[in-house]
């Protein structure tokens, strides 16, 4: 038997939650979908935001790419906190 017969989407070997009966896989496969399209219109959101304001995503909201600690620091240093 090949390693490959017994892949299924969204599967990637953790065994640890995954639904052993065919209802269960197949609700799994739909949410893998549905993450995988939420994540396609995040990106796209990225792209308009950047593309309206000039300036990159990671540059706006720095808070959500780097560390809370290194933002503040960031930001009282730079008068931008009072």
């Amino acid at each position: 038997k090949n390693a490959s017969d017994e892949y299924l989407p969204g599967d990637f070997g953790l065994r640890f939650g995954y639904p052993s009966d065919e209802a269960g896989q197949k609700r799994m496969q739909l949410a893998e979908i549905k993450n995988g399209r939420l994540a396609m219109i995040a990106i796209f959101g990225f792209a308009i935001q950047e593309f309206v304001y000039k300036q990159g995503v990671v540059d706006e909201t720095p808070f959500f790419f780097f560390p809370l600690v290194e933002s503040m620091h960031k930001y009282a240093n730079s008068g931008y906190i009072q």
